[in-house]
């Protein structure tokens, strides 16, 4: 059995967007944990796209891969986990200072899940691209 927790922090997982003065600013994507994985498992995480800016950004892109897992024998590639494109509406405008739910990924374990990722932990990092959204 396997868990995946879902973490990105601001700025580590390659989200940033890109104003009018050529300026790129950091803005944090992250996704719900997803429980109870297991070999031939599919579980989706809801993604949040976090706004940090006094004002509006405009998400042109979002995409997400397993970055490591917490066992250094469980190896972060898709013969352990695979991640689905994207599901969800693009562009998406997410208000300055604001929040907003921004679809979701599927992930799915194959049958053939190495035993070395045997209740191993899964990071997946987000990267997203957005402008500055007139208001």
């Amino acid at each position: 059995m396997a868990c995946v927790w879902i973490a990105a922090a601001p700025r580590t997982d390659g989200s940033a967007v890109e104003v009018a003065n050529g300026r790129t600013y950091a803005f944090s994507v992250s996704g719900t944990p997803m429980d109870d994985l297991h070999p031939g498992a599919v579980r989706r995480t809801r993604v949040t796209v976090t706004n940090p800016y006094p004002f509006p950004i405009r998400v042109q892109h979002i995409e997400a891969h397993v970055a490591e897992t917490s066992k250094w024998r469980c190896k972060p590639t898709s013969a352990n986990l695979t991640v689905g494109s994207y599901l969800g509406k693009l562009p998406l405008t997410t208000p300055a200072h604001g929040r907003r739910d921004a679809g979701e990924f599927e992930a799915r374990m194959p049958n053939t899940v190495a035993n070395a990722c045997q209740r191993a932990t899964f990071r997946l990092a987000f990267t997203a691209t957005a402008t500055k959204a007139d208001r």
